[in-house]
């Protein structure tokens, strides 16, 4: 009995650790640094890359899409799936993710902007006062078909 314990400790143990795939899956390897990316946005506009990062944040709602840490400019860089084909879990916050997909840029009109930022801020039980919101912005994020996540 006590051969058999150990067993399954040592294999829910080993499970534990494993990283996780959703979707299509990724790879760290493959990931290109934020940074690179946004010295030419541009250019990886509708291209398929694979970034990394740490999670710093993740849709309380439906698991639709995870922000990362970026290395350009202390930035966070936004990972979106179609809501219900990948639901990223709450309690991968703090743990290591690549993402790949499309790197989409979104231009929002200034109305858009601030329904957007005025969305953020209530997700993140934040005030807001849309008169602060004075110019429309461009988001760029990866509209992901799969991921991995480090030890979920």
């Amino acid at each position: 009995m006590k051969k058999m314990i150990f067993v399954l400790v040592t294999v829910f143990s080993m499970s534990a650790f494993a990283d996780k795939n959703f979707g299509a899956g990724a790879k760290f390897a493959d990931a290109v640094p934020m940074s690179k990316i946004m010295k030419n946005p541009e250019s990886y506009v509708g291209k398929e890359v694979t970034v990394s990062g740490v999670i710093v944040d993740v849709c309380e709602k439906r698991g639709c899409w995870m922000q990362l840490t970026s290395d350009y400019q202390n930035e966070k860089v936004r990972i979106k799936v179609n809501d219900g084909e990948i639901v990223f879990p709450l309690e991968s916050r703090g743990k290591k993710a690549a993402a790949k997909g499309e790197f989409k840029k979104i231009n929002l009109s200034l109305e858009q902007t601030k329904n957007y930022l005025q969305h953020i801020a209530e997700e993140n039980k934040k005030p807001f006062d849309p008169a602060s919101v004075k110019e429309a912005m461009v988001v760029y994020q990866v509209q992901a078909t799969g991921a991995v996540i480090q030890g979920n």
